[in-house]
């Protein structure tokens, strides 16, 4: 679904994001993983060629089915965001209309892409089931949902466009453990239901170890290492990857003494 070579971002003369080559393919889901500012968001803001828009400047090569999209005119990636790849932030509340009920931005959405309003109600009521949402939630403003409902709502957007590849950046670091296992696991079943194509970015080891396929892993904007998930967690080939598997907390393990 996605094929990324020789990704680079730049603001100004600083690099902040190189990668060779990252492929995702339909029903697979992929972790981007590095501490904060590795440049994980910025190779997926890349993709989805809103990293223009910050600043930057991207080279390479980003192919969604063997279309370029770098280069691509702006009103030709309107479209295809949403209908074909689309991304759920770290806080889905604050890119969504405070004044608007979410039944109306998922009816306005639709619209944009050209849904009638027959296929709209199916498309949503199918979505909204999809995520485990209740249908009451739309009659809702942004601030009267949990942060959960907030990105599962998010999730369904995409759903109800019937988006191939779904970009998720960082979207359970704001919420508590039950409530990302709930996302998470709405992750897991898309992608193995409905055959989608994930990218999820994380600093989440554990979290990366138990959904992806495959993690790339990301430090000073540079990919450090690739490869199968089991593979890389417990076989790792570089010294950083190494460091953050040792600093996953492992249930059940010994204390360190306290220094005298």
């Amino acid at each position: 679904m996605i094929a990324v070579r020789a990704l680079e971002v730049f603001f100004g003369d600083r690099r902040v994001a190189h990668v060779p080559t990252l492929d995702l393919a339909a029903g697979e889901l992929v972790g981007l993983a590095g501490e904060s500012g590795s440049g994980k968001s910025m190779t997926s803001m890349a993709i989805l060629g809103l990293a223009p828009a910050l600043g930057a400047t991207v080279s390479g090569s980003v192919k969604l089915e063997e279309r370029e999209l770098l280069g691509l005119p702006e009103k030709e990636l309107l479209d295809l965001r949403g209908r074909r790849i689309a991304m759920v932030m770290q806080s889905p509340r604050g890119s969504l209309n405070p004044t608007m009920r979410l039944g109306k931005l998922m009816e306005r959405t639709l619209a944009t892409h050209g849904i009638e309003k027959a296929d709209a109600r199916d498309r949503t009521a199918a979505a909204l089931a999809d995520v485990r949402l209740d249908e009451e939630l739309l009659r809702r403003y942004p601030h009267q949902v949990s942060g959960g409902q907030a990105q599962r709502f998010a999730i369904a957007l995409a759903v109800a466009m019937r988006a191939e590849v779904l970009l998720a950046d960082e979207p359970t670091s704001a919420l508590d453990v039950t409530v990302q296992a709930e996302v998470l696991d709405t992750l897991n079943r898309l992608r193995a239901e409905h055959g989608t194509a994930i990218l999820l970015v994380s600093h989440d080891l554990a979290v990366l170890g138990r959904y992806a396929d495959r993690l790339v892993v990301m430090r000073s904007g540079e990919v450090v290492e690739q490869g199968p998930t089991r593979d890389v967690l417990t076989a790792p080939s570089s010294d950083y990857t190494r460091e953050l598997v040792a600093a996953v907390p492992v249930i059940g393990a010994a204390r360190p003494k306290a220094s005298a």
